[in-house]
């Protein structure tokens, strides 16, 4: 069971003001380390983009292509 979950249900038992804060605290931290995991992903997915339109465009290309549909 994540922390998360512990501090959640810790929460619902007791009602307490603390445990709410801890919770909402965890909630977060979750929040910001999954907004910069997706923000570094992209960058780099960006970077790998930039240096294919440099050697092999084809790929490059197709991966632009791909993102116009969605």
């Amino acid at each position: 069971m994540t922390e998360n979950k512990k501090a959640y249900l810790r929460y619902l038992t007791t009602r307490s003001e603390t445990d709410k804060i801890e919770y909402n605290t965890l909630v977060a931290i979750v929040k910001r380390e999954t907004r910069n995991i997706k923000r570094q992903c992209w960058e780099t997915f960006v970077s790998r983009i930039e240096h294919e339109l440099h050697g092999r465009q084809i790929n490059a290309y197709k991966i632009i292509k791909n993102l116009n549909r969605n």
